[in-house]
């Protein structure tokens, strides 16, 4: 089957998530507050990572022979990536790490489900094997988020979630190639999936007896359907790119 344009651009902008915020929970792997996040934060991004590189091999399979995969992951223009900017943004603080997981697993529950049922065999099968990975996912963030964010005394949850939950709104940016859900691509349109989210996001906070309140509707409107990079990408960007660079011919 071959991929239209807005097909494309949904699981571009779906890979490069996975490759960012993948890349992003690895910078956790022996800093996190507890043996156990580290080994929990390293297992998380090795599965997003791992989606990534499924969702690039079925787009490269429409592209010359010569694309290869890690060069197409990595040593693209910035301005060709399509990552939304909660996946790119540099959350140093454990909290926004720890809200940032519980924001993107709660969407990744909804993207992957709707292309569960894909006509394209490829995509639909990584979608099922992703879908029983990211419950795990979210299974972790909802426990460690039930611990702390209703006795969240110092503020810095809520703090976090403030911060982050504008850029969040951008996961469901559609992208400017438009929705593929006419053509049965997914099962469900990208705004009926954000509606959802919000929902569910309100009824976890709601649940743990969280003090936040969520930032009204705001969205960060830069990203301009994913077309532009967040502040501090270009040198995000640079340090993926260090290894590789190295030598471009190498087979690793």
């Amino acid at each position: 089957m071959t991929l239209d344009a807005a097909e494309r651009a949904l699981l571009l902008a779906l890979a490069d998530d996975e490759h960012m915020v993948g890349a992003r929970h690895t910078n956790w792997i022996g800093l996190g507050p507890f043996l156990e996040e580290d080994l929990a934060f390293c297992s998380i991004a090795q599965d997003e990572l791992g989606h990534a590189i499924g969702l690039y091999e079925i787009l490269l399979s429409d592209l010359p022979d010569s694309v290869e995969l890690d060069k197409y992951a990595m040593l693209r223009d910035a301005a060709d990536y399509r990552s939304c900017w909660l996946a790119e943004v540099d959350c140093s603080e454990w909290s926004d790490s720890l809200v940032r997981h519980w924001l993107y697993d709660r969407a990744e529950a909804l993207r992957w489900g709707a292309l569960t049922g894909c006509p394209d065999e490829r995509v639909a099968a990584l979608a099922i094997r992703a879908l029983r990975e990211e419950a795990f996912h979210l299974d972790h963030a909802e426990r460690f988020m039930g611990r702390v964010a209703g006795a969240d005394a110092t503020g810095k949850i809520a703090a976090s979630i403030n911060r982050l939950m504008p850029l969040a709104r951008g996961l469901w940016d559609v992208p400017a190639e438009g929705d593929p859900i006419a053509s049965g691509f997914t099962s469900r349109p990208i705004t009926e999936l954000a509606a959802e989210w919000e929902t569910l996001i309100a009824a976890d906070l709601e649940r743990w007896g969280a003090d936040s309140t969520l930032p009204g509707s705001t969205v960060s409107t830069d990203q301009v359907h994913r077309t532009i990079r967040s502040e501090g990408f270009d040198a995000f960007h640079a340090d993926l790119q260090r290894v590789i660079l190295l030598d471009t011919s190498a087979i690793w």
